[in-house]
């Protein structure tokens, strides 16, 4: 009897495999885990359970975005508020547009190429004067 294949005594046995969990091996000869995207190391260790090497492989592979800093956020906000005056200045340009730019100004450039079919020093030249006017 081949001992790799066996589960062994007191061992639970592997589980099913569900259709929307992915196998990952965890260096051993015949046992598969099943790991959720939910379940990372850290999601382990607050259920107090110490992290598998199939959970760290998993965060490696699907990092978290960065945290925004609050500088960045105190920009965010500052943009919000200038939304309506960037759709008075530019009325084909829609509020979730402007609002999925974040105020950065190569996109807003890229938008009023889009929309109005400006030539980029066009653009920048609106861009830049409408952040000096609302002082954004």
């Amino acid at each position: 009897m081949n001992a790799s294949l066996t589960t062994p005594a007191g061992a639970a046995p592997a589980p099913l495999p569900l259709p929307d969990a992915k196998r990952i091996p965890i260096f051993s000869t015949a046992t598969f885990y099943e790991i959720k995207p939910p379940v990372t190391p850290g999601a382990l260790i607050e259920l107090g359970e110490r992290p598998t090497i199939a959970a760290l492989a998993w965060d490696r592979e699907h990092p978290r975005p960065p945290t925004p800093t609050a500088e960045e956020k105190s920009g965010r906000a500052a943009w919000r508020r200038h939304i309506g005056s960037a759709r008075l200045t530019w009325s084909k340009l829609s509020g979730g547009e402007l609002e999925r730019i974040e105020g950065d100004p190569a996109k807003l450039i890229v938008l009023l190429q889009r929309h109005y079919s400006f030539d980029h020093h066009e653009a920048d030249r609106q861009v830049k004067s409408f952040f000096q006017r609302n002082r954004v």
